[in-house]
């Protein structure tokens, strides 16, 4: 039992890990050029997100699942001009 719920803690500590990479990344390629975003910045912008959506393992959480929907939409509404 100590084994699952360790593993949960695991994975809810990398997800959050990655979620803040994922945030700072946005950041750091888009925040600069507001309002002049090339074909490029968007192929790139949702190049990362197919990429984090495709490889993230929430295993079935609902609460991991939700704090990864939550980002994924904070992210997707304050990039709206990048994101398909």
């Amino acid at each position: 039992m100590s084994v699952s719920l360790k593993y949960h803690e695991i994975l809810e500590e990398d997800l959050v890990i990655e979620l803040e990479w994922l945030k700072e990344e946005f950041e750091i390629l888009f925040n600069s050029k507001i309002e002049k975003h090339t074909e490029m910045d968007k192929k790139i912008a949702n190049d990362i997100l197919d990429y984090i959506l495709e490889n993230t393992d929430v295993n079935g959480n609902v609460g991991l699942l939700d704090l990864f929907d939550k980002a994924i939409h904070k992210i997707e509404k304050q990039y709206s001009k990048l994101i398909n």
